[in-house]
């Protein structure tokens, strides 16, 4: 993994398994570096940290897909025709 870089800076692993799921139906290749430290309940600094990783050639696409997404508004999220 020498030519992935980091993507993502996550707090949960399901954050970061729901990225990577996202990224892969978009056919960018992404794998998740969990650095949790599971024997205690709270996080120490990077010991709390979840890395999305993706190959270098893949970073600036993925970055736009991320942004595309928060710009978007959420299927629920639309007023619909009743409502106006």
């Amino acid at each position: 993994m020498d030519d992935w870089e980091i993507l993502e800076t996550l707090g949960t692993e399901e954050d970061a398994a729901l990225m990577v799921g996202y990224l892969e139906a978009e056919g960018i290749p992404a794998a998740v570096e969990s650095l949790l430290f599971h024997q205690e309940p709270v996080a120490f600094g990077q010991l709390g940290q979840v890395h999305v990783r993706v190959r270098s050639e893949d970073l600036e696409r993925a970055r736009a897909l991320l942004d595309e997404r928060e710009r978007s508004p959420a299927a629920g999220d639309e007023p619909s025709a009743a409502a106006e």
